[in-house]
């Protein structure tokens, strides 16, 4: 059994931080030291678990638990990511593209909380990534969404594209950028305008319409500048 091999199940239910006000007087809890619990923590997968020991513990020790988690955790971003890929997007398949877009949504949410925690997310945008991630194939690792303005649109991060624009000085008129448009041959760079109009995004739309020098007509050029 596990047991006889110095494995103790413990339910979630019974866990409770030391100290916490979320212990009931004469109940039967546990109590384990929140250090320790954000270490366990941090091995968990973003499901059910990972929700029961937040509940469990209490709000005030659930919310540590959160940033914790969240703090350096580059495969949670990544993960959320990966749920995009493939999703036809720029396509006539606009059907399924809206039956998705909660995962577009949910990615977003995702990746906002993310930012949250790792306040410094504008180190990670370099020239040498920005290149890295600009064309086919996209490498879906947590660097993407920071690197490539194309992404950021599609996710919804205003934040980061704003960054992009405002500081990396992203040209808006050229199409230069891949996003998730990814179905083997219909992977190609696009017009950043066009993105913002099909992810709906009106905070988005409204700043790129803001830009000073954004021409809408560029996307009315005939040639494929993407050198």
């Amino acid at each position: 059994s596990q047991a006889s091999q110095g494995v103790i199940l413990i339910p979630w239910s019974r866990v409770v931080a030391v100290g916490s006000p979320a212990r009931a007087s004469g109940d039967d809890a546990i109590d384990i030291d929140i250090d320790l619990i954000c270490n366990i923590a941090s091995y968990m997968n973003p499901g059910d678990d990972l929700a029961g020991l937040c509940v469990a513990v209490g709000s005030a020790d659930a919310a540590r638990i959160r940033t914790e988690y969240l703090r350096d955790n580059e495969q949670y971003v990544a993960a959320s990511l990966a749920k995009l890929k493939g999703i036809p997007y720029l396509t006539r398949k606009w059907n399924i593209f809206c039956d998705n877009l909660h995962l577009f949504d949910k990615c977003r949410d995702n990746v906002t909380a993310w930012m949250q925690v790792n306040t410094g997310w504008r180190a990670r945008c370099t020239d040498e990534h920005m290149e890295r991630y600009r064309g086919a194939p996209l490498r879906v690792e947590a660097n993407l969404v920071f690197n490539n303005p194309a992404v950021a649109i599609e996710v919804g991060l205003l934040e980061v594209f704003r960054f992009h624009v405002e500081e990396k000085g992203v040209d808006v008129n050229r199409k230069l950028w891949n996003g998730f448009n990814s179905d083997g041959e219909d992977m190609r760079n696009d017009f950043l305008i066009r993105l913002a109009l099909f992810r709906g995004d009106i905070d988005i739309l409204d700043f790129l319409l803001s830009v000073d020098g954004f021409d809408f007509t560029s996307m009315n050029e005939v040639e494929n500048d993407e050198q």
